[in-house]
């Protein structure tokens, strides 16, 4: 005699498997759709966006011009390189500035060496320039950086205090001989 049980097991396994083929199969038909409506957009898309040539007269330039700014920027990227060659560092000095922050009760001390930059043909008449002003322009730095706030103390890169410093010494020298300002060793504490 058959087993009932053995006889119901049978078929229901059967479709237990069938319907994981026929989920499986479901899915799969899904991401085929899917992936097919992506590829039919991207197409259609491609068929809109403009060429090279399109893209360069919509802006207004010929190929001809854009080969002519790119030309224009390289010598320009080539007349800096060269005034970066043409120029040297000056030793400014070795500062130690405290100033007082009346608002939070602290005090500032701000230790640094001071460079610049300047053209080398110019080295001579900075350096006599600054033998006869030496004393102004280091008072220039200190005012400079203990009126300076302390955000502009925190800045990574000092722009703010660098750019006053530059404009001010340079000013006091009469003439632009200084291209740029170059913090060394800068320590700032707050006690």
């Amino acid at each position: 005699m058959a087993d009932p049980l053995s006889e119901q097991a049978g078929p229901s396994g059967q479709n237990s498997e069938s319907r994981q083929k026929s989920a499986i199969l479901g899915k799969l038909i899904l991401l085929i759709s899917l992936a097919s409506i992506v590829m039919a957009e991207c197409i259609a898309a491609s068929f809109f966006l403009p060429s090279t040539e399109e893209t360069a007269a919509l802006a207004g330039v010929s190929s001809d011009a854009s080969a002519a700014r790119a030309n224009a920027i390289m010598d320009e990227l080539a007349a800096m390189d060269e005034e970066i060659k043409n120029q040297t560092e000056v030793d400014l000095g070795e500062f130690t500035v405290t100033a007082f922050q009346p608002l939070s009760n602290t005090t500032m001390r701000i230790d640094f060496h001071l460079y610049a930059t300047t053209r080398k043909e110019e080295v001579e008449a900075f350096e006599a320039a600054w033998r006869e002003n030496q004393h102004r322009l280091r008072d220039q730095v200190i005012v400079t950086v203990r009126s300076s706030e302390l955000g502009d103390l925190t800045d990574a890169g000092l722009g703010l205090i660098k750019r006053r410093i530059l404009e001010k010494t340079n000013r006091t020298l009469g003439k632009p001989y200084l291209r740029s300002v170059i913090f060394s060793d800068f320590s700032f504490i707050e006690q």
